[in-house]
């Protein structure tokens, strides 16, 4: 949750609410038919079937992929690991074929892998990978990433962490679960009020705004031991932190001086700079992946938009050009695009737009719509959108596919996180 969107949706004037004819933009990208086979010890069933899950849930997740039904497999996967036939993978229209052994070793697990395309008859990844007893789905996740390099040529995510805020009564807690929705646990108890918590680049910790009595401040919340340390806790507002790249800086949003504009702050120095200098709202700061750019939200056009300015220096760009309600800009791994919430007859959607304002595609519509975050390699978004007065937070293809839940129904859920690796 970004709390200046609240502040700049005072300055609108009501109209009952209404759909808005948003064009989804869908990609026209079919998904890879996948043959997966995964043989164990004797001994290891349970293991297997959660290792194979794992792996599948993951890649079928990432809708890059689509499993192939194992009843169609020709032959059984300790036929196709001792002779390898790419006819009987091609005749069952498989693009893909994943084959992996699963070993209990000395204090752990090895998982020897092989990934082939069968149509062009080749091997396109052979590797063995060992992990602790303990972290079987961690293993199971490292496979996943290595399948899906393998054969689509980006970095995986399936090892990456989320984080959330979840609200009851009159606290807030922070949560963190894996990617997959798994090892869920509340790491931060009892907040006041918490919002927009954002991942240090190292995974340590977490730049947040929190309230203390009624004022808001800016903390740094340490994910091992649970401590706190506010680092910005000036009059007015504190608010929208988000780390630089190499984890240096935070920009965030002040109000202090007067007037509402994006500071950063000097983490080794524990010094303040101000970046914007402007009467109108600044807010909600998000930076390039070179650490060059900030991209924020301001009204200075009378309306909430998106703009770019170099930490060099230079006039504010102007990023978003369609519609007059955009707001929380987040900057893709990459550097082409940013993602944004953007409204149209107080209907809402995640949208996102190259940085130059053009080609906007947008992926997915709903109730209250906010707060986009990144997977580390820019192939998937997160956001919150609410439903039957739930929050819950959702998944949706950066390059145009179908939204999903990951979170329960009946568990309020807003302001997700994705950690940057």
């Amino acid at each position: 949750m970004r709390i200046l969107a609240l502040l700049f949706m005072t300055f609108l004037p009501f109209h009952p609410i209404q759909a808005a004819d948003f064009d989804i933009f869908q990609s026209s990208y079919e998904p890879l038919k996948l043959a997966l086979q995964v043989s164990a010890d004797e001994t290891l069933s349970n293991e297997q079937k959660l290792f194979y899950h794992v792996i599948k849930n993951d890649l079928n997740s990432s809708q890059s992929f689509k499993s192939v039904d194992p009843l169609a497999f020709l032959v059984t996967a300790e036929e196709a690991w001792r002779s390898l036939e790419y006819g009987d993978w091609r005749i069952i229209g498989s693009d893909i074929l994943a084959m992996c052994q699963l070993h209990a070793v000395k204090n752990g697990w090895q998982a020897e892998l092989q990934v082939h395309d069968p149509f062009r008859e080749k091997k396109l990844l052979s590797i063995s990978i060992e992990g602790p007893a303990t972290e079987l789905r961690t293993l199971a996740h490292r496979v996943a990433d290595k399948i899906y390099s393998a054969t689509l040529g980006l970095p995986g995510y399936f090892t990456s962490h989320m984080l959330y805020v979840t609200k009851h009564g009159d606290v807030s807690d922070l949560v963190y679960m894996d990617q997959d929705g798994s090892n869920r646990q509340v790491v931060g108890k009892n907040f006041t009020l918490l919002l927009s918590p954002d991942w240090s680049p190292d995974g340590r910790q977490v730049a947040l705004n929190t309230y203390v009595g009624n004022h808001p401040r800016l903390e740094f919340f340490d994910l091992q031991s649970g401590t706190r340390q506010a680092f910005g806790d000036f009059k007015g507002l504190n608010s929208t932190p988000e780390f630089s790249p190499d984890g240096r800086y935070v920009a965030a949003t002040l109000s202090y001086t007067g007037d509402t504009d994006i500071h950063i702050y000097d983490i080794k120095n524990k010094k303040w700079s101000q970046f914007t200098h402007h009467k109108g709202i600044d807010t909600t700061p998000t930076w390039s992946p070179d650490g060059k750019q900030i991209a924020f939200v301001s009204n200075r056009s009378g309306h909430p938009q998106v703009y770019r300015k170099s930490l060099s220096g230079g006039e504010a760009t102007l990023v978003s050009t369609l519609g007059n309600y955009n707001t929380s800009p987040s900057w893709s791994p990459s550097g082409e695009r940013i993602a944004m919430v953007s409204k149209k007859d107080w209907a809402y959607a995640i949208a996102t737009v190259r940085i130059d304002g053009s080609d906007i595609r947008y992926l997915a519509t709903g109730q209250r719509v906010e707060s986009p975050a990144w997977s580390p390699n820019g192939q998937m978004l997160l956001y919150a959108a609410e439903e039957s007065g739930i929050r819950r937070i959702y998944r949706v293809p950066s390059w145009g596919g179908k939204p999903e839940p990951i979170t329960s129904s009946g568990t309020d859920a807003s302001d997700p996180a994705w950690s940057r690796k």
